[in-house]
């Protein structure tokens, strides 16, 4: 027997599907903006500071002299070879190049600056020349006959490398220094620090020869 009161069927609801994950191409954008605008804003930053306050310059610091010297003699430590005076007596002294101890010539040390020169020219001459015109010079120099000056000193002296002459430097820097040992007087006759190095006529000394660039 059929029932006639039972409930029309329903059609069947479709399954339930997963709520759609938001995509994240969108989130990972806005980090990356995120990181540009810091990157940005730290590097305005740097640019502002340095702008008040610069790093200091090689020349701003220059190692001062000690106008009176203890017992050990030392006038300045770590002098740059740019500070370096006529006469000026080193302790320790290797190179030209290096930063010298700067001591009084009545202590010991064991090498001298005894000429700085100014070469001229528009145009850089060439290593060969500039070698042959710095020896030239260095051997000019006169020295004080009482030194006594044998083959275990030994003449050094730097010059302008080509980038250098590019920037403007004309100095050749004159050094004799000794091999073993020290001594405790100047090379240099009185008074010939007062001026620019002059050339000298008298007879070229014994020392032995070297360059630095």
């Amino acid at each position: 027997m059929v029932e006639n009161n039972l409930p029309e069927p329903q059609a069947a609801l479709p399954p339930l599907q997963p709520e759609p994950e938001k995509p994240k191409r969108q989130s990972a954008q806005w980090a990356l903006m995120i990181v540009a605008v810091l990157a940005l804003a730290a590097a305005v930053v740097f640019v502002v500071l340095r702008l008040v306050d610069p790093p200091a310059s090689p020349t701003a610091n220059n190692v001062e002299r000690n106008e009176n010297p203890g017992l050990d003699g030392i006038v300045a430590t770590e002098m740059p070879p740019t500070q370096l005076e006529l006469g000026d007596c080193l302790r320790g002294f290797n190179s030209p190049l290096d930063t010298q101890t700067v001591v009084t010539c009545d202590s010991s040390h064991n090498a001298q600056l005894i000429g700085i020169f100014q070469v001229t020219g528009e145009e850089y001459p060439g290593a060969n020349v500039l070698l042959t015109q710095s020896e030239d010079l260095c051997k000019s120099v006169s020295l004080d006959p009482r030194a006594g000056l044998d083959s275990t000193w030994t003449y050094h002296f730097s010059r302008p490398s080509e980038s250098t002459w590019g920037q403007g430097d004309r100095t050749v820097s004159c050094f004799l220094s000794l091999s073993e040992g020290d001594v405790r007087n100047s090379l240099l006759p009185e008074g010939a620090t007062d001026g620019e190095s002059e050339n000298s006529e008298e007879e070229p000394s014994k020392a032995q020869e070297t360059t630095d660039s």
